[in-house]
Order: C-alpha cells, then sequence, then structure tokens
C-alpha cells in the first residue's frame, strides 16, 4: 500500500537512532497531492514541536539548482493536540522526484529538527507568479535557512569537541 501523502517527520518511533526499533517511514514511496497550482503534504510532528514553532518545507527537483516549491506554517495548540499539520508548497516544476527538506524552526529561529525525504510529483505544475517567486523571493529564504542549519551544526560541533 502507497503512502500517498504523509510523511513522518521523525523517521523511527525510538529514541536511540543508533539502535531503531520503532517502524520506519515509507520515504520511499511519499507522493504529493496535487490541488490546482498547489501541493499538499500531510506532516506527522516531531515530539519536540510546540505551539508557536514554524514548520518549513522546501522542495528541490533532482534536476534543479534552486528550489522549485516551497511552504511553512506556524504550529498552534490545535496543530501540537493533533499531532500533525497540512502543508501547502507553492511553486513550479517538472515532474518526477524531488528532495524534499521538512525544518522545524523554534520561536528564536533555530533549527530544532530535520528531515529529508524523496517525494515524487507525478505531473509538472507551472504558474507564472509561482515561477517569479522561486526564481527570486524564495532564494533568500533558502540561504538564510541554509545559513542557521551551518551555524547550528558549528556549536554541535564545538560543543562536542568542548566534552571531550
Amino acid at each position: 500500500m502507497r503512502n500517498t501523502r504523509t510523511i513522518q517527520f521523525e523517521l523511527y518511533t525510538h529514541t536511540d537512532p543508533l539502535f531503531p526499533i520503532g517502524k520506519a517511514s515509507a520515504l520511499d514511496e511519499i507522493e504529493f497531492e496535487v490541488q490546482g497550482n498547489e501541493l499538499v503534504l500531510d506532516c506527522l510532528l516531531p515530539s519536540d514541536a510546540t505551539s508557536g514553532n514554524t514548520l518549513v518545507i522546501t522542495s528541490t527537483h533532482l534536476d534543479a539548482r534552486y528550489v522549485n516549491f516551497s511552504g511553512s506554517v506556524v504550529l498552534d495548540d490545535l496543530d501540537i493536540v493533533s499531532g500533525s499539520v497540512e502543508l501547502i508548497l507553492k511553486g513550479s516544476g517538472e515532474a518526477g522526484t524531488y528532495m524534499t527538506q521538512l525544518s522545524l524552526l523554534g520561536e528564536t529561529g533555530g533549527v530544532k529538527n530535520i528531515v529529508d525525504a524523496q517525494v515524487e510529483l507525478a505531473c509538472s505544475i507551472y504558474s507564472k507568479e509561482a515561477d517569479t517567486a522561486t526564481d527570486q523571493s524564495q532564494q533568500p529564504f533558502f540561504k538564510i535557512l541554509s545559513a542557521r542549519l551551518t551555524a547550528w551544526k558549528n556549536e554541535l560541533i564545538n560543543g562536542l569537541a568542548l566534552q571531550r
């Protein structure tokens, strides 16, 4: 049975990633649901999600060098209680496989959690307004996210070095 639109943020239900005994997410079987010029994906929230956090999603075709589709949502109490949220992605791109990244950002903008997945798009989507937005306004966002991820990685490495 194919998983047509739901992604698990956490790949395993067990807390130790070295010894995963939980059920793995079917990452290789996820497909975007197309609604007009938008893509829809349901996301099961990670355990560290709280009200006020922002969930950011970007999706890039395997042959592209820029983000084709993106979206974000600020989580509220109802999202946390339900444990899932519907993500709407806007953009433009060819049918095929997309590298999709979900990032959970805290209230200060720091990265709390990340998951990557390959998601299939069955048909091409083209939108004049989406092409302009994807090529111009969305690229600074991607650079900011990349800078935050790099800073987070450096903090983690420095913290590990100090523990030794």
